[in-house]
């Protein structure tokens, strides 16, 4: 009989607690999508704080999140800056390693993008950057330029292994001061006549309504 009543008590036991997990997941469900993403991120975060070979990829799984939301200002009035002749010629590699100058795209709309394959914003960006690219790379009056300065077979290898096909470009030498940014990812968006309209740091969600906006605005002008 003892043994009975203690199977009961279990049983019991079980059927409560999962009553509670029950409830649990019905309260769960009813929360916000921006409270789910926020506990998500939590979780990736206490995952990375254990776990240090996986921080790139969870740090990029974060900051590609945040990039769906986050998204650029365009620059207007009293704020706008300027490229001269003199950072126009600023000098850049392909990866294939021709040599080209900033202004043998010069009265092209301009998105300039400085990366690095270590960087988990920046790794989280990169599907908006390339669904952004993959919508007007066959438009001549833009141009893609994503700048690193790391080692070619390395970038090379992040590329492929994630079939990313935009044009990237190495610099040897400092970018000139009005394109200069201590962190990185720096994106900019600059006009056919060489004004910034979009200097941001950090991810953002380059595919999303208002850059498409910005950049048909520019190409048309």
């Amino acid at each position: 009989m003892q043994f009975l009543n203690q199977n009961l008590v279990t049983y019991v036991n079980l059927l409560i607690n999962m009553k509670s997990l029950k409830d649990r997941i019905q309260g769960y469900k009813k929360k916000s999508l921006w409270s789910k993403i926020t506990d998500l991120i939590f979780v990736a975060f206490i995952v990375a704080m254990f776990i240090p070979g996986s921080r790139l990829a969870i740090g990029g799984f974060v900051n590609r999140v945040k990039s769906m939301f986050v998204q650029p200002d365009e620059i207007k009035g009293s704020q706008e800056q300027i490229l001269t002749n003199a950072d126009y010629s600023w000098e850049l590699n392909t990866l294939e390693g021709n040599e080209i100058k900033l202004a043998d795209y010069k009265g092209k709309v301009l998105f300039i993008n400085f990366w690095a394959t270590w960087c988990p914003p920046c790794v989280g960006e990169m599907p908006e950057i390339q669904k952004l690219y993959d919508k007007y790379k066959t438009n001549d009056k833009i141009e893609f330029l994503l700048v690193t300065n790391e080692n070619k077979q390395t970038v090379n290898s992040f590329l492929e292994k994630r079939d990313y096909s935009f044009p990237v470009y190495f610099s040897e030498y400092r970018s000139p001061d009005i394109l200069f940014s201590n962190s990185i990812p720096v994106t900019f968006i600059i006009s056919k006549s060489g004004v910034i309209k979009v200097k941001e740091k950090g991810a953002q969600n380059w595919s999303g309504e208002k850059t498409v906006n910005i950049i048909k605005k520019l190409s048309e002008e």
